[in-house]
């Protein structure tokens, strides 16, 4: 069977043009005071990504959360764990809550570790991280992890709700007794 006309046209069409393209005139060359003196480096200047890496290197724990955000978006989530817990161990509270939530395992089970995700929640939540509060709340009321505290659980929604956390509000809202 011979292949059509039209199957066979794209593909010798595109040779055609990268093989013109490799024949094309020579562009002028720019005027001499145009041009850049051979002792002049030109500089790139540094990517986002690369002056956040030297700036949480340098111990910045903002930088690190933002580091290690931007590898548990990339999934890579070793890299995301190193530089949270450099952030969390310096007392940033989103950086611990997020180091809580890799270590329930849910995207890497291979991470899973529960006393170190109740440190980092404790930490986040005592640090006043609505987040934690909530979800450290949940499970002080279901004794997840820890003993059964419905009054603990209560504690933790009701700070979090001051700081407008919506769903502690609710949750306080549909404990028993309130």
């Amino acid at each position: 069977m011979r292949p059509s006309l039209s199957r066979l046209s794209v593909p010798l069409l595109a040779v055609a043009l990268l093989v013109g393209c490799t024949h094309t005139a020579k562009t002028p060359e720019r005027p001499a005071e145009a041009q850049v003196p051979a002792n002049v480096i030109r500089e790139t200047p540094p990517s986002e990504l690369e002056v956040l890496q030297v700036q949480a290197q340098r111990g910045d724990p903002e930088s690190q959360f933002k580091l290690g955000s931007h590898f548990f978006v990339a999934k890579d989530y070793r890299q995301a764990q190193y530089w949270w817990a450099r952030a969390a161990d310096q007392g940033n509270a989103v950086a611990a809550v997020s180091l809580a939530f890799l270590y329930t395992g849910r995207n890497d089970p291979a991470l899973a570790n529960q006393p170190e995700m109740l440190r980092y929640l404790n930490q986040s939540a005592a640090a006043g991280n609505p987040m934690a509060q909530h979800v450290l709340g949940s499970l002080y009321l279901r004794g997840e992890g820890v003993p059964r505290d419905p009054d603990q659980a209560r504690r933790l929604y009701q700070s979090a709700c001051a700081q407008h956390y919506e769903a502690s509000c609710k949750a306080v809202q549909a404990l028993p007794g309130d």
